[in-house]
């Protein structure tokens, strides 16, 4: 397996150690980044800047692996121009229900647990031992940190994050491009462009969004 993976720090490696334990020896993998901290990930040199992946046809998957929502939805839109494909990655120890939905450009990391009638986006990032209820939504480009539990039904919108060891009740929303703080509660629906905290989790203040390059 061939793959393009753009971003070469921290969540750059977790995707290639996702790969690698998923495919093994198969697995031919190059990073691409515009401002790499380090010559090589896990022994993989850094291939070069993200134009030279957009130049070359030989290439056709990719993984955008760039923790920061917004940007990983626009570098994404870039590729996709540029006629490439992507992949989801999820690692084999997950417990992905079959009756559940994963969008192409997401990651599953080990320990996560999607049940049956959710329906995962593109782009999305679901960390370390997170977990999407029953019928959840999580919609694109939308991040759910390491030990973060979604109740069943609830909506995370475009964009979202939340942090470490969140928790939303059943049934409720968050709007796009909020921000749940770290260890918050959530127990009624947020507004988009928000950033709330606490138990129960409350809007401390709007944040900027805007709209993608």
């Amino acid at each position: 397996m061939k793959i393009a993976i753009v971003g070469a720090g921290g969540h750059g490696g977790a995707v290639f150690d996702c790969l690698s334990a998923r495919h093994g020896s198969a697995l031919e993998a190059a990073f691409y980044d515009d401002a790499p901290q380090r010559r090589s990930v896990f022994g993989v040199p850094i291939a070069g800047p993200v134009s030279l992946l957009l130049a070359d046809e030989s290439i056709e998957l990719a993984f955008v692996a760039i923790g920061d929502n917004r940007r990983r939805q626009e570098v994404t839109r870039l590729l996709a121009k540029a006629g490439k494909s992507f992949v989801t990655v999820l690692h084999p120890f997950t417990a992905i229900s079959p009756r559940s939905h994963i969008g192409v450009g997401t990651i599953a990391v080990a320990g996560t647990i999607v049940n049956a009638g959710a329906r995962v986006g593109d782009g999305v990032i679901l960390n370390t031992h997170s977990s999407v209820g029953h019928d959840c939504v999580v919609e694109d480009f939308a991040q759910v940190a390491p030990g973060v539990n979604l109740g069943g039904g609830a909506v995370i919108e475009e964009g979202a994050f939340l942090g470490i060891g969140a928790k939303v009740a059943p049934l409720v929303s968050i709007g796009a491009w909020s921000v749940v703080g770290a260890g918050s509660v959530v127990l009624d629906d947020l507004p988009p462009g928000c950033f709330a905290y606490g138990i129960p989790a409350k809007v401390i203040r709007a944040i900027e969004t805007r709209p993608p390059g």
